[in-house]
């Protein structure tokens, strides 16, 4: 071995030491995610969040829609939100989300996927577990079956700038709490696409076309199977849409969706869907 791997090597293992030793000093999981504070013992299960920010969350309970899990309002007497009666339907059979993505909910998501915070993935996962745990039958106490657990992809120029991709690292979390399998690079983003949030939906639709596809030698193993989409959070359903359409033409049996986080309401009063914020306005508001 020459001097300078020597070297490099040693650096690397210090390097590593120095992180487990910060960890057992300062082990994350022991301080909420979102505003630092230490959590009890007795609070730390998992989900790094303290009682005080997650009673300032939203929480999708109740009456949820039926497609895509939404809360539905007050106002709305349907089974399913004026969003997904509108669309006309999606490709994916139904939608499990764990919280409204507005305030509290939003900042968590924000931080993980544009402050290179991405172990808060781990955390949401945690919710993500407990939502699909929540979905057992009543009497039979049954889950909903799936066979893979499958992340919404990223494409090459976002993942070398961002160096990870959420929706895979929650899947990951999600596929751990589960046992549902996880089923890497299953999807594949094929084309870089334009920034969702600033476009219209007829916009977004186009923006997605053909912008997702199933490697070929994937297709004999998802053939038939039951798929779960993963991913952080859920907004007007096109992204989700584009990646089951790819997933059923390869030959899966069905898909279904799950995220951290989808669009508050759906319409509560006039009906403006949620504005989510891009990369760019997030910078321009400075850290928080």
């Amino acid at each position: 071995m020459s001097a300078m791997n020597a070297m490099n090597s040693m650096n690397a293992t210090n390097s590593m030491n120095a992180m487990l030793f910060q960890g057992l000093i300062f082990p994350k999981d022991l301080y909420c995610i979102s505003c630092g504070r230490p959590l009890p013992l007795q609070e730390n299960s998992g989900a790094a969040l303290c009682q005080s920010c997650a009673d300032e969350i939203e929480w999708a309970n109740g009456r949820l829609c039926g497609i895509c899990g939404r809360p539905l309002s007050d106002e709305n007497p349907r089974e399913i939100c004026r969003d997904c009666e509108r669309s006309g339907g999606f490709a994916f059979e139904k939608a499990y989300a764990c919280a409204v993505y507005s305030g509290r909910a939003a900042e968590i998501v924000r931080e993980m996927k544009y402050r290179n915070k991405a172990w808060y993935a781990d955390t949401l996962s945690s919710f993500m577990a407990s939502k699909y745990f929540s979905e057992a039958d009543n009497e039979t106490g049954e889950l909903p079956a799936f066979d893979f657990l499958v992340p919404v992809p990223m494409g090459a120029a976002k993942m070398a700038k961002r160096g990870y991709n959420q929706a895979e690292l929650v899947a990951r979390g999600l596929s751990r709490r589960t046992g549902i399998p996880f089923l890497k690079k299953a999807l594949l983003r094929v084309r870089e696409t334009d920034v969702m949030s600033a476009l219209s939906e007829s916009e977004r639709k186009t923006n997605l076309e053909g912008a997702f596809s199933v490697p070929y030698d994937i297709m004999k193993t998802i053939a038939g199977k039951k798929i779960l989409l993963a991913d952080d959070v859920y907004t007007t359903g096109s992204s989700a849409n584009a990646c089951a359409e790819a997933l059923l033409d390869a030959g899966a049996k069905s898909v279904s969706v799950i995220v951290f986080a989808t669009g508050a309401d759906v319409r509560r009063m006039e009906g403006c869907p949620a504005v989510v914020e891009s990369p760019g306005q997030l910078r321009a508001k400075g850290p928080t």
